[in-house]
């Protein structure tokens, strides 16, 4: 699983060029793994043998958080790419296979035996289709490996419904997950957390040893043990560490209050929004609420009426039920691991609990 190729295979004074794509899914530290990243290349400490693509390696992108997310959903199938992105970006010579071509040249110019270009696509996994994307990777790099964090699917059904509820344009979104995980669930995040089917998915499409699953810890969040989870899993050495990681809070969960009164807002949109004159104090009010419950769970500060600040989450009926719907699916995916044993041992004693 996620096995290098060997090194004795390579040819004489020739870097082994590697690709390691996390997939996501949304919810698993994607965006604290992409501003790890961009902090250590900031700071001149990433690994000689690990090219994290930023600046005139992508784009020309900087900032606090670089991602290749953008790009890299360019070479989604027609059905799921985003509006706006390129339809020609997976044809030879397009600006992302061109940017590819030198994140390639850059690996290969470290002189090293083997070097791993990271790329982080945050989105979830079915939107890819795996021969494709392994077919344009494959054009530039002798070795692609594809990634992806099982994390308990109630963390994340609870995330993925709070953020559809902070998403404006999501008007017809609910705080009921057993209704929000019905609507169209093939083409919603939702999909993406039957892992036992998205792993048989990619292996059948790239091949097992290139497919890794790394199990989440819960006691990990917001620490470095997924960082360093995701470096002993993919072989990349030991994680450098780096102020501006541990404790951060990039998408906080809003409180109780303000989840509620972002619903009821949304709950008279669906009927006010028919009534043009009304949109502007909608849209108005949304943006209002929504910037004060962000700063609020930022610093975790009290509601408006003074009551002490508590996060938005499901209940304990709705987190049993959402475990006991995947409870076959993790127990499958944690039956296909043959390696890290302890580690997934203590994944699956996680979620079965919170089956009951």
């Amino acid at each position: 699983m996620g096995k290098l190729v060997r090194l004795d295979a390579r040819p004489r004074g020739m870097t082994v060029t590697r690709a390691l794509v996390h997939l996501g899914p949304i919810k698993t530290g994607t965006t604290a793994l992409s501003r790890y990243f961009t902090l250590t290349n900031k700071f001149g400490i990433t690994p000689k043998s690990i090219i994290y693509p930023t600046g005139d390696l992508w784009f020309g992108a900087d900032g606090n958080i670089v991602r290749q997310r953008y790009e890299m959903e360019g070479l989604m199938g027609k059905a799921h790419r985003p509006e706006g992105n390129k339809a020609d970006a997976s044809v030879p010579g397009s600006d992302v296979d061109l940017a590819l071509a030198k994140v390639s040249e850059a690996l290969r110019a470290t002189t090293l035996k083997s070097a791993t270009a990271i790329f982080v696509v945050e989105t979830g996994l079915p939107r890819f289709d795996p021969r494709h994307l392994d077919s344009v990777m494959r054009r530039h790099f002798d070795v692609v490996d594809y990634l992806f964090i099982a994390r308990r699917q109630d963390k994340l059904v609870s995330s993925i419904v709070s953020q559809h509820m902070k998403m404006w344009e999501s008007w017809w979104a609910t705080l009921n997950p057993r209704w929000e995980m019905f609507k169209i669930p093939r083409l919603r995040d939702f999909a993406a957390l039957d892992y036992s089917a998205q792993y048989r998915r990619w292996v059948d499409g790239v091949g097992a040893d290139h497919v890794i699953v790394v199990p989440y810890d819960e006691d990990d969040h917001g620490s470095f043990g997924t960082i360093d989870r995701i470096f002993e899993f993919a072989q990349l050495g030991i994680a450098p560490r780096v102020e501006g990681i541990e404790g951060l809070r990039i998408h906080p969960t809003y409180s109780i209050e303000g989840m509620k009164k972002l619903a009821w807002i949304k709950s008279v949109t669906r009927i006010a929004w028919l009534w043009p004159p009304l949109r502007p104090r909608l849209t108005t009010a949304w943006k209002s609420r929504s910037f004060n419950y962000h700063n609020q769970a930022i610093g975790s500060l009290p509601n408006e009426d003074g009551t002490p600040f508590e996060p938005w989450t499901l209940t304990a009926a709705d987190r049993q039920w959402v475990m006991r719907r995947f409870a076959k699916s993790n127990q499958t995916l944690r039956s296909m691991q043959s390696s890290h044993d302890s580690s997934w041992d203590e994944w699956i004693r996680q979620v079965e609990e919170n089956s009951l």
